[in-house]
């Protein structure tokens, strides 16, 4: 798995979020979307302040998105939880792979890695939910 369990939960959760004005309680996102509770809202305040949700305390507070799904793309939640280094190591592993001395891999990771940022720059929440909807 290239990503981290906390970054699935949060595509997952992001894409079921309705876009309905309201706010929306971790606790009942996660019971709906079976994630454990405590993990989801941590995951949800490390959006918040990547500015990707909002959210209020209180009685009838909870999150919503900060902007509309479809100009939030999965490469913004992928740099919110697995930070901007995230598919620039060596697959090889750290210290493996440098300018001067690139690992047998390097070019084919080179490429992949190209791809995949390609990708998460351009699918958003909005083709999530097209794709969720299907099931």
């Amino acid at each position: 798995m290239l990503f981290s369990a906390a970054t699935g939960y949060a595509l997952q959760t992001l894409a079921a979020l309705p876009e309905d004005g309201n706010y929306h309680l971790s606790r009942d996102l996660a019971r709906k979307l079976h994630l454990p509770a405590p993990y989801l809202a941590k995951i949800l305040q490390s959006l918040v302040q990547a500015g990707l949700l909002e959210s209020v305390r209180g009685p009838k507070g909870g999150f919503r998105l900060a902007r509309p799904a479809r100009e939030v793309t999965v490469g913004d939640v992928l740099q919110a939880l697995e930070g901007p280094e995230a598919l620039r190591g060596c697959v090889m592993g750290p210290g493996r792979c440098s300018p001067g001395s690139p690992c047998p891999l390097h070019d084919a990771w080179s490429r992949v890695r190209s791809l995949v940022d390609s990708s998460m720059a351009q699918a958003t929440l909005q083709d999530l939910r097209k794709v969720r909807g299907r099931r």
